[in-house]
């Protein structure tokens, strides 16, 4: 099993290494020297008592502050979702009838959830507010996570530096659904890395699971890679244990989810309902992501053939048949764009010219600067590598391998960039403290 976590862990680093070489517009690393220059004082000179208190606070103080200075355009699903919960507001459920929420009918959780906020407060502010207090916590997980492998000054740096990436500050704007499955992973995390095994807290991680889901399907990655990870470290005297554990578990998390599922299926929202939900988008997102054209990205061309298809899984077929011996090289180009581009995202509607453009050029630079940190960091150790670093590695694995074969976006590098931020402690204190396979 050593030997099998080792050359997985090599694999894992050749495919980041591959990255490196198209990483974009390399240059522009040159403009985050200056904060790394004030990263390092940081790194040396700390002293802060109540860290936790005083991240939370400049995380949610910048936040806040970029809500009201972005102007960010409400567009495609957002704004299908946000002019859904405005209308459910208002009692009228018609917007059921779009073939949009058949389609796609995970995407209510999110409506409901924006409905509530809205009828406390009925403006995109309330929502954006909401979304920086997650993202605001986000940061407290990510210094508390690394915390449990790595040195406290590590764990402050790092989580720090995440306050200066510009993408997850500009999603704050963004009315997505990712932001609080983003943060209950990395709860999840946390708790998996710091808890015991108990039936309670199998209980508690299933739920968070369940809900995370119900605001968008990516949980069961989340739930393998806590299989994978348990059984791997398992051994006979904990054999009984981590399969109640994990029984116990997964049954929650099926269980919530089914049952969120039914509660809707016999809610208002399906009253006088003639469509059948989500028949036709079971093989979308693969069908999506194994486009050879648009190398994986949600294009027209491709909803047009696929919702207009009699028989979604043949085409899926035909185009696998088709296209099978390209795969190879669509898989590298998907990979580059999701793990080392944002900037294709950003709609930000108030900023033009030069200063727009050197906005584009930090966040570029400041995420190549994180790749190459996370190359240092994956780099395997001579001796056994600790479990909990291991786990961080299956869940970046995990990702890495799905996204392979289903649709892909820059946005949704968001959450593998928080994983990615829980590795760089690594690479940090190797080359600070060069030692390059001890750390």
């Amino acid at each position: 099993m050593k030997n099998i976590l080792k050359i997985a862990e090599y694999i894992l680093l050749v495919f980041f290494v591959v990255l490196l070489i198209f990483l974009k517009e390399k240059f522009t690393t040159l403009l985050v020297i200056p904060c790394l220059f004030l990263l390092y004082i940081f790194y040396k000179k700390d002293n802060i008592k109540n860290y936790t208190l005083f991240l939370f606070l400049v995380a949610f103080i910048i936040r806040i502050i970029s809500i009201f200075v972005l102007k960010v355009e409400i567009a495609d699903d957002f704004k299908t979702m946000y002019e859904a919960s405005l209308s459910l507001l208002k009692g009228n459920i018609d917007f059921m009838n779009q073939s949009y929420f058949h389609t796609y009918p995970f995407q209510l959780g999110l409506t409901l959830y924006q409905a509530i906020l809205l009828k406390i407060w009925n403006s995109t502010i309330l929502l954006k507010i909401m979304n920086s207090l997650f993202t605001s916590f986000i940061v407290v997980f990510i210094y508390k996570i690394i915390k449990v492998f790595m040195e406290e000054k590590t764990a402050r740096v790092i989580s720090f530096s995440y306050l200066f990436y510009l993408y997850p500050i500009y999603l704050n704007s963004v009315l997505t659904n990712q932001h609080i499955p983003a943060f209950l992973m990395l709860v999840i995390i946390y708790f998996i890395l710091t808890k015991e095994d108990t039936i309670k807290y199998a209980i508690i991680i299933g739920l968070l699971l369940g809900v995370a889901n119900f605001f968008r399907t990516e949980s069961i990655i989340l739930l393998l890679g806590i299989i994978i990870y348990k059984v791997i470290f398992m051994n006979k005297e904990s054999l009984k244990k981590i399969v109640v554990f994990l029984l116990i578990l997964s049954c929650t998390y099926f269980l919530f989810t089914n049952t969120t599922s039914y509660l809707l299926k016999i809610s208002p929202l399906y009253k006088n309902n003639t469509q059948e939900e989500g028949n036709n988008s079971t093989y979308w997102k693969f069908y999506c992501g194994l486009s050879v054209e648009s190398n994986g990205l949600y294009n027209d061309k491709d909803v047009e053939t696929y919702f207009n298809s009699s028989d979604e899984k043949q085409v899926l077929i035909e185009r696998i048949n088709k296209d099978k011996w390209k795969f190879p090289l669509l898989f590298l180009k998907k990979e580059v764009i999701l793990w080392t581009q944002t900037n294709y995202d950003l709609r930000i509607t108030n900023f033009s010219g030069l200063f727009y453009t050197l906005i584009q050029y930090f966040n570029q630079g400041f995420l190549n600067i994180v790749m190459y940190l996370l190359v240092f960091s994956l780099f395997p150790r001579k001796e056994e590598e600790k479990k909990e670093i291991i786990f961080i590695k299956i869940l970046i694995g995990l990702y890495y391998f799905v996204y392979f074969f289903i649709e892909i976006s820059p946005r949704y590098a968001y959450n593998l960039h928080m994983l990615v931020f829980l590795l760089l402690g690594i690479g940090l204190e190797r080359i600070l403290n060069r030692k390059w396979r001890k750390v």
